[in-house]
């Protein structure tokens, strides 16, 4: 009777471990995450004149959709809220460049409230936060995709990160919405084209330079 009982606890045992083992071959794979490319696709042949131009991009209309929902990336669209409304990308936040960020005449014109004037590739703060600013906006520890309408305010923005010191190997231009056009993207887009928003836009409590 004894060794019955031995013999059905090592069975129970091992029947027990069996299960586990099981389930354990039973559970899902974790998702391959994607790696991500160099932001500036070299093999491009206009790569080491433009390097911040959508066109010298390793991601853009062709390959976006592979690299969305990710959480080391973030995503944004550079353009003014009434264009976004109208058509986005579900993935991209709303931060306009020309009404934030920049603007020629910023810091001379006291109307102007754009962080930065003078030139992208030597921007001048208008604020004494400026730089602290533009760290909220786009933080230098995160990977960014930026897109606009055509790719051209991205490189803008590019310029001036890569002239505050940003890790250019983490910050991608990958285009304008109007390249977005192939079926692949109708189930990420937005379309209220309908919909309009006048949206004003100001900056409070910063310290002019």
């Amino acid at each position: 009777m004894k060794k019955l009982l031995v013999l059905l606890g090592t069975l129970a045992v091992l029947g027990l471990f069996a299960s586990c083992t099981e389930k354990k071959a039973e559970a899902p794979a974790a998702p391959v995450v994607k790696a991500l490319p160099a932001p500036v696709d070299t093999s491009k042949p206009d790569a080491q004149k433009s390097p911040f131009a959508a066109a010298s991009s390793s991601i853009n209309a062709t390959n976006l959709f592979e690299y969305f929902g990710r959480d080391d990336v973030l995503y944004i669209d550079l353009r003014d809220y009434a264009d976004y409304q109208k058509k986005h990308l579900r993935n991209f936040e709303c931060i306009p460049y020309f009404a934030y960020v920049f603007d020629k005449a910023a810091g001379k014109d006291k109307a102007k409230i754009q962080l930065y004037g003078n030139s992208v590739a030597e921007p001048a703060a208008t604020y004494k936060e400026s730089d602290d600013m533009l760290e909220v906006l786009f933080p230098k520890d995160k990977t960014i995709f930026f897109m606009c309408q055509s790719g051209g305010r991205v490189a803008q923005l590019l310029s001036i990160l890569n002239a505050k010191g940003y890790d250019m190997s983490k910050i991608y231009n990958v285009g304008g919405m109007g390249q977005f056009t192939a079926p692949e993207y109708k189930p990420y887009t937005v379309d209220l084209l309908e919909f309009k928003v006048d949206a004003k836009y100001s900056i409070e409590g910063l310290t002019r330079n």
